[in-house]
Parts: C-alpha cells; sequence; structure tokens
C-alpha cells in the first residue's frame, strides 16, 4: 500500500495511473491544464494514432535509442492493442501500419481513460501545476504553484516535453527532473515544418505534391522519406517532409549544412523524363512553362523554370541542349538548403530530454533516485511520425503504473 503521485495527464501519465491503481495504492495524478489528454486531443489531426504495428528500434531516435527492445519487450504492441480493447477502444489499421481507434476519434480516447481514472479510484486534481519536487526520508514533497503541499512514499514524472504549447507542452518537467539531480539533454525540435529560404519557392504554397525526399550531409544520404510534400509560405511539410524534419533540425542546430533533395517524378528515371520533356516540347511555338501544365500543377512550372534559370516565356524550340538537360535534373534532383529550425509551438515532439542511460528500464525507475519514475516524451527518446511515440508513452507509463506493485 502505497500514496503514489502520478505528475502529468498527458499519454503516460493516464497509462501510469491506470496501472499504479490497486492493490491499496492510493493514486494521485496531478494535471497543470483545466483537462487531462490534451495532446492527446490533437494527436493524427483529431483522431489519435495511437500505435503502429510495425514496432522497430530504427523508428526511435536519441542517445540510446536501441532501449525500447527492452521496453516494448516488457510492454508492447499486443500489450497496447490488448489494453485499449479492454477498456472498450477497439483499433483499426490504416496504411504503414498506423493504428486508431475504430470512431477515428481522438476524444474517445480521452474520456475514456477519465472513467477508468474514476472507475480505478484515482483521484484527479486539476490546475495543479508542481513547482517543487525534493525527497523527504524515502519519499517525497510536493510543493504546487500555489503552495498546497503534500507527501508521496513515489512519484512518477510524465510531465511531457516543451511541444507544441498551445496543447500544453512547457520545459517544467526538465526543471523538476534537474531538481531530482537527472541530466537533461537540450531539446530541439522535432517533427514540424521545415524552413526553406529560397523565396520563390514559396509561391508553391499550398500544392501538394507526391515527391522522395532525401537529406544529404557532405554528400552521405542521413534521412530519406516518400510521399506526399506540401509547399508552404515558407518551405515544405506535409508527410514526406515531416518525416525528415528531424534529423534536418538536428543537424542545423549543430551548424551542419545539409541538403535537402527532391525527386519530383520518382517513378521516372532522368533519361525516362527527359525522354517525356522532349515529347512535350516537340511544338516549338508553345511557351516552355505551358508545354508543362499537363504533368506540374499550377505554379510549378513556372516557379522550377526559374530556379533552372530558364524564361517560363522562352518558346519550346529556343531551349537548347543544356536548358532541357538542366530542367531535367531539377525535377529529379532539386536541392534545397533549410533554414533555421521553426518553434516548439508548431512540433509534433520535442527531441532531447532525460538521459536514458539513468533510468532502469525494466521498471523506468530512476537510477538516481529511488522511487522515482520518469516516462514518456520527457525522455531522451523520440519516434517518427505514425504512432511511435504514443506508443513509447503508453508502453513506458504502463511498465512505470505496474512497478508500483513490486514487492
Amino acid at each position: 500500500m502505497k500514496r503514489i503521485a502520478v505528475i502529468g495527464g498527458g499519454a503516460s501519465g493516464l497509462m501510469a495511473a491506470c496501472f499504479a491503481a490497486g492493490g491499496g495504492n492510493t493514486v494521485v495524478l496531478f494535471e497543470k491544464q483545466k483537462k487531462i489528454g490534451r495532446k492527446i486531443l490533437v494527436s493524427g489531426n483529431g483522431r489519435c494514432n495511437i500505435t503502429n504495428s510495425a514496432l522497430s528500434a530504427e523508428m526511435y531516435h536519441g542517445k540510446n535509442p536501441e532501449v525500447v527492445n527492452n521496453i516494448f519487450a516488457r510492454f508492447g504492441f499486443e500489450d497496447t492493442i490488448a489494453f485499449f480493447r479492454s477498456i472498450g477502444l477497439p483499433l483499426v489499421e490504416e496504411e504503414r501500419g498506423r493504428m486508431f481507434p475504430a470512431s477515428l476519434q481522438a476524444t474517445a480516447v480521452v474520456r475514456l481513460f477519465e472513467y477508468e481514472l474514476k472507475h480505478r479510484g484515482v483521484e484527479v486534481l486539476l490546475h495543479r501545476k508542481i513547482d517543487l519536487i525534493e525527497r523527504k526520508g524515502e519519499g517525497f514533497r510536493l510543493v504546487t504553484a500555489g503552495l498546497e503541499e503534500y507527501f508521496f512514499d513515489s512519484v512518477i514524472l510524465s510531465a511531457g516535453s516543451c511541444a507544441y504549447p498551445p496543447a500544453g507542452g512547457s520545459g517544467d518537467g526538465y526543471g523538476l527532473a534537474r531538481q531530482m539531480k537527472h541530466s537533461v539533454h537540450e531539446p530541439f525540435p522535432a517533427i514540424l515544418p521545415i524552413n526553406i529560404p529560397l523565396k520563390i519557392l514559396h509561391r508553391l504554397q499550398g500544392v501538394k505534391w507526391d515527391c522522395a525526399i532525401q537529406v544529404l550531409h557532405q554528400d552521405r544520404v542521413v534521412g530519406s522519406s516518400e510521399g506526399e510534400l506540401l509547399f508552404t509560405a515558407f518551405g515544405i511539410s506535409g508527410p514526406a517532409g515531416l518525416d525528415v524534419s528531424r534529423v534536418i533540425n538536428d543537424l542545423v542546430i549543430r551548424k551542419a549544412v545539409p541538403v535537402v533533395k527532391l525527386d519530383l517524378f520518382p517513378g521516372y528515371t532522368e533519361r525516362e523524363l527527359r525522354a517525356l520533356l522532349d515529347e512535350l516540347w516537340m511544338d516549338p511555338s508553345k511557351s516552355a512553362g505551358f508545354s508543362l501544365v499537363g504533368i506540374l500543377k499550377t505554379p510549378m512550372p513556372e516557379v522550377l523554370l526559374h530556379i533552372a534559370g530558364i524564361d517560363p516565356g522562352k518558346k519550346s524550340g529556343d531551349l537548347s541542349r543544356e536548358e532541357r538537360q538542366k530542367l531535367a535534373g531539377i525535377l529529379k534532383s532539386l536541392r534545397l538548403e533549410p533554414g533555421k529550425p521553426r518553434g516548439f509551438n508548431e512540433a509534433v515532439i520535442a527531441a532531447g530530454g532525460v538521459d536514458i542511460d539513468e533510468i532502469d528500464c525494466t521498471t523506468m525507475e530512476s537510477r538516481c533516485v529511488s522511487n522515482l519514475f520518469i516516462t514518456g516524451e520527457l525522455l531522451d527518446i523520440d519516434g517518427n511520425t505514425g504512432g511511435y511515440n504514443l506508443q513509447f508513452a503508453w508502453s513506458t507509463g504502463a511498465i512505470a503504473g505496474m512497478s508500483q506493485h513490486a514487492i
């Protein structure tokens, strides 16, 4: 029988509270917002991409991403599916292994957690921001921003990261971890739109295009994706862009100079594309730009021709062999230099956080302070888009909760 505090009502905190309850334990969940699960509500475009059927350490990043193998061995994909089904939330699978609630509504996830917390006897204290955590004997003393004082035998720190402040993201959890003498790797925004300073590219704002994208550093491919790209008023976004945003931001922050290479026609070889362009340019009276409207969305012909240094109004019959080859090269390999990363207010998640090597991943207990457990996005592990980050949150929260029943 223990008094257990869970700090944070996000994905990992909710899971921790559910699994910590029972066995005579008293569980109190502290949430600084007016509602639990606010990030859950906005995840997956409001549908909540709960997990992914293709879990692999390769989908995770950080100082030591291989630890997810041990974590998922303790509580993994099948355990997650079974848990959500047990609380009345069967899942459905979509492309690329992404799993969603059958209702396709994130609100269902939060509503069912609200029920489970009440049903399992967890006390939920909203508008309670923990400002201080300190050791008191073998337990802990917590003090809220309103100077309320609480004492607990065990604390599960699930305060989340500083990503996406509109849904409650902040650096509070890092501060609490530091109070407990933990090392924190400096967070940086991951999974967010990418700044591309090339102004003419901004004229493509709103255009969606399926392409292949590579990130190069010193002529070596360090990241890649394929799928829909969205051109924005400041650069690129969309699923393919978000997939590579972490590696781009990591390099830029480290003062490296990555190159983003877009293949706008991944289904063609460059030779095949040149043949197609030659066919389109057979009418010498058509302008170079107008000749491309059958294969490119407006205003892509004009923008890409300008990038190639070709006047879109130039007659097709006047295009030199070098100009034709240059445009084909750009359509197959448009090289762009990314700018400064955008802010945490647009980031889906944050990279960095509490050093994972300071955590016993079989229990999620701190190696620095006994009876302190740390979970979820607060840790120095982050995943790709597609449900991987939520799976890490569910798993670490469940393990921390289960560990409250260990003898």
